[in-house]
This record gives C-alpha cells, sequence and structure tokens, in this order.
C-alpha cells in the first residue's frame, strides 16, 4: 500500500488549506531545512515527509531509531553542547519528561494541537501526543488454526510453550508495555510468560516477520499498525484487542530549545500534528491524538477499547528498578 502519495489532489488540496502555523513561513524558508529524530515506522515518516517538502521547498533528513535511541542521542548531543535535532518524535512519553527535566525542549502553542485532549498535552506546551499505539496479540493463522488466543492469561497455557515472542530491545525498548502489562495482570503473568521459553526479538517488525514464516505461533504485546499492515497485505496473521484491557503508549512530538532551524522546526511541527499528515499516520495504521480522525481502516474505535494507560511518571522516575525486574524474570541486556 502506498501512503499519501503526494501527487493526490485531495491531499495537496489541503496542504494549501493549512493556514495555522505559528511559524514565520519566511524565515522558515529561508532556513530550508528540518532534522527529525524519531522512533516512527520509516514507511510513515517518509510518507509524511514527501508532502511537506514538496509544499514548502524545505529539506527534511532524519535519524530513526527505537525511543530509547532517540533519547539518547539526544541528550548526548546536548551534553556535548552540539544539538542537532530540530524535532523529536518518540513513541515514550518519559523521554520527553527526561528532556524537559533538561530544559531541553521549546514551549510551543501550536494552533494545531488544539484538536489535541487537555491530557494528551504537556501542560508547559514543551511536548503533545501525536499517536497511540494499542499493544495487541497476533498470531499465525495458518499454526493457531480455529483456536487463536483469547487473551493474555490465555497465552500462559501450556499449549503456547516455546512458541511465542515478543519484542524488546536491548537497551529497554519494549519494557513499558511489560510494565502496563504486569501492573494491569500481575508480574505472575510475566513469569508465566518467561518460562514458556518465548523469543526475543528486538523490534515490533522482526516479531511479525517470524510470526508470518510460522517459526513461532503467536506474540504478546505487538505494535496495533505492525499487525495491521501484516494482515492487509494478506500476510497469514490476524491480531486482538484483548477485552479484558490493552496497554497503549503515546507517542510525542517536540521542538528543541537550541534547534539549528527554529521556524522550520515549528513549521514542520505544525504540519506533522494538522490533520493531513495526521491522516498520512492514519493510513499506515496507526491511531492519531487528534480527536477529528477516525480510526485505522478495519480498526475499532479507541472508545470501544479498554486502554490501560501507564503512570508515565513512574516509568521514568523508576525506569532502573524497572529494568531490573525485567532483567531478573526474562534475561538477556535491556538497557540503563
Amino acid at each position: 500500500m502506498r501512503l499519501g502519495a503526494p501527487t493526490r489532489r485531495s491531499l495537496i488540496g489541503a496542504l494549501a488549506a493549512m493556514a495555522a502555523t505559528g511559524a514565520n513561513l519566511a524565515r522558515a524558508k529561508a532556513e530550508a531545512a528540518v532534522s527529525l529524530y524519531t522512533s516512527l515506522d520509516t514507511k510513515i515518516v517518509d510518507a509524511i515527509i514527501q508532502p511537506f517538502q514538496q509544499q514548502y521547498g524545505i529539506k527534511v533528513t532524519y535519524y530513526r531509531g527505537g525511543s530509547a535511541d532517540v533519547t539518547s542521542r539526544i541528550l548526548a548531543e546536548a551534553d556535548a553542547g552540539q544539538v542537532r535535532a530540530d524535532v523529536a518524535d518518540a513513541s515514550d512519553v518519559g523521554a520527553f519528561l527526561a528532556m524537559k527535566q533538561r530544559k531541553l525542549l521549546l514551549p510551543y502553542d501550536s494552533p494545531q494541537t488544539r484538536a489535541v485532549a487537555a491530557n494528551l498535552r504537556d501542560p508547559d506546551g514543551t511536548w503533545v501526543a501525536d499517536r497511540l499505539t494499542q499493544a495487541v496479540i497476533q498470531w499465525n493463522t495458518q499454526r493457531v488454526g480455529s483456536t487463536p488466543p483469547r487473551g493474555w492469561k490465555d497465552l500462559a497455557d501450556a499449549r503456547f510453550n516455546g512458541k511465542l515472542a515478543f519484542f524488546s530491545s536491548p537497551n529497554g525498548d519494549g519494557a513499558p508495555r511489560l510494565y502496563t502489562l504486569a501492573t494491569a495482570f500481575g508480574w505472575d503473568l510475566l513469569q508465566a510468560y518467561a518460562a514458556s521459553h518465548p523469543l526475543r526479538l528486538v523490534s515490533p517488525q522482526v516479531m511479525t516477520t517470524i510470526l508470518e514464516s510460522g517459526e513461532r505461533t503467536s506474540g504478546f504485546l505487538q505494535n496495533d499498525n505492525i499487525a495491521w499492515r501484516s494482515k492487509r497485505q494478506g500476510k497469514p496473521t490476524d491480531y486482538m484487542f484483548p477485552a479484558e484491557g490493552v496497554p497503549t503508549e503515546l507517542g510525542a512530538v517536540a521542538v528543541l530549545k537550541d534547534a539549528p532551524h527554529p521556524d522550520a522546526a515549528k513549521l514542520f511541527y505544525d504540519w506533522w500534528m494538522g490533520e493531513p499528515a495526521q491522516k498520512i499516520l492514519v493510513d499506515g495504521g496507526k491511531y492519531s491524538s487528534r480527536a477529528d480522525l477516525a480510526p485505522p481502516i478495519g480498526n475499532p474505535p479507541l472508545a470501544s477499547l479498554k486502554l490501560i494507560i501507564p503512570d508515565n511518571v513512574k516509568l521514568f522516575t523508576e525506569r532502573a528498578d524497572i529494568i531490573d525486574r525485567m532483567t531478573k524474570i526474562f534475561g538477556g541486556e535491556w538497557g540503563g
């Protein structure tokens, strides 16, 4: 599926109509560049960037890594006095709490964030949620057959022993959703998963590939957009949002206080949070934080899901203890 092709007249028309920006357009065009650090799927990022560049003539380059990679890179560059990112985007609000604590973020009252609920925005205006990623159960339809998993506790059954997969990179990406699941249903659930010898993988993309191949039959805490794409591409997979509760992670975006291209950064931030770009995000399988956009095709509305929202402050302040506990349960490297 091709996302957000810049030749679509409706998209270009929507771009031209986007007048709400807090940036100085002349200065933004003079800066002529934006540097984005993001953890978002590259296919969606590319689809969002292309029409922005076409509309404004501003070149966007980006670094893509996991949320922990994005955060550590920004903090390291700040420590060296060499801020290179203009805009930061990551699937972990804790990352923005860390950057805000270091006074690295620019308070910016973007007119495009007013379509986002107040509880999804920093009260000081330093960041705003741009998307919500639900952690779902995904499985191989050919291997599981007519008895797919029914919920989180069902995956602890002996029939899934040696057949499960999950993702968590060595730097700790994946830990927040595991923590959210444990706080909702008990740490014993994670212990039961660990006892079934699940295959640990470095990313959701790798996990869906393993499930598509049938090497493992079921995966827990998969990104909903990755599972959505696999099914829509006709792969032998399906997924579910468990009725008992679905861990959700807020992705967020912010402008760096010492951004090398401050006005271009604001313009891109406004475009990123605007309806046309957020619609591209939805077309890629993501749930937008904007209240005026429908869910991805085939997915239920957020209002119908029992969302389990983590305590992001606790995740940030108690990260070391959480990582230590994950290490004891699953083994391996989990980052610091």
